[in-house]
């Protein structure tokens, strides 16, 4: 039994590599704004556990609040921050 090799028009590889490089390029894009987006969280929800820490305000750090602190980043702490300064803890 001998295989047959299908031909395929140039123009139709050409439109799926172009679509192949738009995703790579996209997913890079989302990736990076997510990567930056967590850091700035992590790192905002130690500064005000430092800073804050003299006024009352002390976030517990567990596998939550740093959840919280990477997926939403900045307004993840704002969140956390409010819930703490109205008397509710998440742990």
């Amino acid at each position: 039994m001998a295989l047959e090799v299908l031909a395929v028009p140039f123009w139709l590889l050409a439109v799926f590599a172009l679509l192949l490089i738009a995703a790579a390029i996209a997913l890079v894009f989302f990736l990076k704004k997510l990567l930056v987006n967590a850091v700035l969280g992590v790192v905002a929800l130690f500064v005000i556990n430092y800073f804050g820490a003299p006024y009352g305000i002390k976030i517990a750090v567990t596998f939550v609040t740093v959840a919280i602190s990477a997926l939403f980043g900045l307004a993840g702490v704002g969140g956390l921050v409010l819930l703490k300064l109205l008397g509710t803890t998440i742990s």
